[in-house]
């Protein structure tokens, strides 16, 4: 089970604030940002590479699944409902 997303992004992405606007409709679930920027050192932890960046993750706090890009609110629901 999904029980939080952290999204990897920043101010100057277009796709990242597609995804923000997508990110709004979902409800139930955490959802955690991060700006690269900001954030330099938590991206490169986690080896964020480009932008956006969605980690999902279980109810044990482990990474269960990584999406790459502006996926669609149906992609990111198809996930949490798989997992």
């Amino acid at each position: 089970m999904i029980t939080r997303i952290e999204k990897f992004g920043a101010s100057w992405c277009g796709p990242c604030k597609v995804l923000d606007r997508t990110l709004e409709q979902i409800s139930g679930i955490g959802i955690v940002k991060h700006d690269v920027d900001e954030e330099e050192e938590l991206a490169n932890s986690k080896g964020i590479r480009n932008v956006p960046v969605l980690i999902y993750y279980n109810d044990r706090d482990e990474e269960v699944k990584r999406t790459v890009g502006a996926v669609s609110l149906g992609t990111i629901m198809q996930i949490v409902n798989d997992n």
